[in-house]
């Protein structure tokens, strides 16, 4: 194959179509089931499927299928996802869905039979519309979030991970728990686990170190050079700059490979207000204002308060 290109080389271009050479292969779909990485979490185990190529996440030598994944989640779309086929759904299937919204609004403009105008009004998802192996209620279109992961030492590599339904409350908590911090999701290095107190494949999230300064600089980069990636990934049509949405960290010395907390400020405590004579009651002590992530003396202190058990 590579002998029928010998004459079409680029130093060989005629002149009007010099300038006009694009290095992107338009033909890529037709090689490939996918223009990215994708998490799966099928069993209770990680799979990460690339193109046709599946292959299971173990830890160790020994091959054993690894219980949980630390990543950086890069990019999140923040509406949720609807996925509906008309014959069912299994967890790693490749085949096209019958109807599917990025926005949980309104089915996607090349959704192959949309269900409804709205997804509101889409009888396929309203509760009790799927009844599950197990005799509960459920929706045939299902819920999801996706995200944007990649591992802490391969952040040029962001894979899909769809956050299943019975995850979704689980993955709004330690949001919140992230945002009374300050703290954004690719701020941290998050591992991601499995609920063993659940039959079904049910997700747990935990911080367990914020992110150095170097390994910020490199998902900021990969959010500008891999932004169609990060934009196939998240769904979202036009995900915002890094400039807009991502904020650069100030860089920091590195100390025992942990980013340094500042120290707490000194806030001074008000003066005490003169009381009359004689003296009724004592004034209530002021109470301390609650700790910020910024206040705690060091990195460990402040992941203790990021902390979900398994």
């Amino acid at each position: 194959m590579a002998n029928d290109m010998v004459a079409i080389t680029a130093s060989k271009l005629p002149a009007h179509l010099q300038g006009k050479v694009k290095t992107n292969n338009v033909f890529a779909s037709a090689v490939s089931a996918g223009g990215f990485p994708v998490v799966s979490i099928k069993g209770k185990v990680f799979h990460i499927t690339r193109g046709d190529e599946k292959t299971l996440v173990t830890k160790g030598e020994d091959g054993d299928p690894a219980s949980f994944i630390e990543s950086v989640i890069v990019a999140v779309n923040p509406n949720k996802s609807k996925v509906f086929y008309d014959s069912g759904y299994e967890e790693g299937m490749a085949t096209k869905p019958t109807c599917y919204s990025n926005d949980g609004t309104a089915p996607a403009a090349d959704a192959e039979h949309p269900q409804a105008k709205k997804c509101a009004a889409c009888p396929h998802s309203q509760w009790g519309s799927r009844i599950t192996d197990n005799g509960g209620k459920g929706k045939a279109c299902g819920d999801s979030m996706r995200l944007a992961i990649a591992p802490p030492d391969q952040l040029n590599d962001p894979m899909l991970l769809r956050v299943p339904a019975a995850s979704l409350k689980t993955l709004g908590q330690y949001g919140q728990q992230l945002g009374k911090r300050g703290v954004e999701p690719h701020h941290v290095v998050t591992k991601i686990g499995f609920d063993h107190s659940v039959a079904h494949p049910a997700l747990t999230f935990k911080a367990v170190r914020f992110v150095e300064a170097d390994e910020l600089q490199e998902v900021e980069a990969v959010l500008v050079d891999e932004d169609e990636t990060i934009t196939q990934i998240t769904g979202v049509a036009n995900p915002n700059t890094p400039e807009v949405e991502y904020r650069a960290a100030e860089p920091a010395p590195k100390a025992a490979n942990k980013i340094a907390a500042p120290k707490p400020k000194i806030v001074p405590a008000p003066e005490p207000t003169p009381e009359p004579e004689p003296v009724v009651a004592a004034e209530p002590e002021p109470k301390p204002a609650p700790a910020k992530v910024d206040d705690y003396d060091s990195i460990d202190e402040a992941l203790d308060n990021l902390d979900f058990d398994d």
